[in-house]
């Protein structure tokens, strides 16, 4: 087992990537400590976990708030004992015209989507930093890469984490911390399959406009979260893994 014994945090994790990582590193013998923005969510892929045999617990809090972090963080020391690796998953989309855009929808996702992946990084790398070892993995986005219209806020976050995985990377690697990120493309969430069956997006198209022809699914993002978890990736660090069938690097003109 990739992960044994090792204790993990995973932001998000009730549902799409954040419950598929999980999983998948409770397969690989960790130990799980579920974040959700409710005790019911993070609880139900905890139970999961413990189904299958694994140790999990559930922890209530949003990443948006700092205090909340912190406590969510000692938590999970008190009861484990040490913190090895965190899964900054935790994030909201957004599409809105930028001429049209609120202010409070601005802010709200910088909130959820930047700020809040600091704040668990400060708060977990602390505590890393006195074990002097620890791994940190920020679930960025293909669109922290790249654009397309509507996507301010949601861009610029992500380009903001992709920017402060760099920061992490290089300023903590001295202290046998690593800190990477992962940028999917379109994958068939919950959210995804949402927005599809109401026809905000066309299936057909994000296929067509995919050089693979087709959405990747939560096992696959998953499976790169427990590479950089594990000792496979023990000399990569401040890298950002793109997980997107070759989207951003496609520049044909779709008919």
């Amino acid at each position: 087992m990739k992960l044994k014994d090792k204790v993990a945090l995973v932001t998000g994790g009730s549902r799409g990537i954040g419950r598929a990582v999980c999983l998948a590193f409770a397969s690989q013998g960790a130990v799980v400590a579920v974040n959700a923005t409710t005790f019911e969510g993070a609880d139900k892929t905890a139970g999961e976990i413990r189904k299958r045999g694994g140790r999990a617990i559930a922890i209530k809090a949003d990443v948006a708030d700092p205090q909340q972090v912190n406590v969510m963080v000692e938590k999970v020391v008190n009861e484990f004992g040490r913190l090895d690796i965190l899964v900054n998953n935790a994030g909201i989309s957004m599409a809105k015209s930028s001429a049209e855009l609120p202010i409070e929808d601005w802010n709200r996702a910088i909130n959820i989507d930047l700020n809040g992946v600091f704040y668990c990084s400060q708060a977990a790398g602390r505590q890393m930093l006195k074990q002097k070892s620890g791994n940190i993995i920020n679930m960025s986005s293909m669109y922290g890469l790249v654009v397309a219209p509507g996507r301010a806020a949601y861009s610029t976050s992500k380009g903001g984490i992709n920017a402060l995985t760099k920061v992490l990377g290089v300023e903590w690697a001295k202290d046998n911390i690593r800190v990477n990120a992962i940028c999917p493309g379109y994958i068939m969430t919950e959210l995804v399959t949402d927005l599809i069956d109401k026809g905000i997006l066309d299936e057909a198209k994000l296929r067509k406009r995919c050089p693979m022809g087709r959405l990747g699914n939560v096992d696959e993002v998953a499976k790169v979260a427990v590479f950089l978890a594990s000792d496979d990736s023990s000399y990569i660090t401040g890298q950002t893994i793109v997980v997107d069938g070759g989207w951003s690097v496609y520049g044909y003109i779709i008919d």
